[in-house]
């Protein structure tokens, strides 16, 4: 996902969802509909799924998917439901939905390490890594025509 959204000139914001997903944010700046958030998310995933099929299905029916990882475009719609970063999730453990650097986001990565007691310290030690969700944004359709060159 790093490297796709790298070649499209998009920064993206990983988070673990505090339970067993994680969550792409990349910064829209207010300036884009949920439809072309959608079209941008779509074209991502598919690349990725590309890039990586052994690994990742764009199959929603876990039965189907065969314990890959799911790429979830579609959550990128109105009405749709998230965990909100830093927040505590009523799991066992306490988990937090904790905002990430990409050298993190590895094998191994376990949501039992971001908790009520782990996340304080960390984020007075690393600063709020998700602070630059809030920029300005980015060219959406300058993205699409970066990744659509190849």
């Amino acid at each position: 996902m790093h490297e796709v959204l790298q070649r499209a000139g998009a920064t993206g914001y990983p988070k673990t969802s505090g339970a067993s997903g994680m969550h792409i944010y990349v910064p829209l700046g207010a300036k884009y509909d949920y439809d072309m958030a959608g079209k941008f998310a779509q074209v991502v995933a598919a690349l990725v799924n590309h890039q990586i099929p052994d690994f990742t299905s764009l199959v929603r029916d876990p039965r189907k998917r065969q314990q890959k990882v799911y790429l979830d475009f579609l959550q990128n719609r109105g009405g749709q439901t998230l965990a909100a970063p830093y927040s505590i999730r009523p799991r066992p453990g306490a988990t937090v939905s904790t905002p990430l650097r990409w050298e993190e986001v590895k094998l191994g990565l376990s949501p039992q390490q971001f908790n009520l007691k782990t996340v304080p310290p960390r984020l007075e030690r690393l600063g709020d890594l998700f602070q630059g969700v809030l920029g300005p944004g980015i060219n959406l359709e300058q993205c699409l025509d970066n990744l659509l060159e190849e």
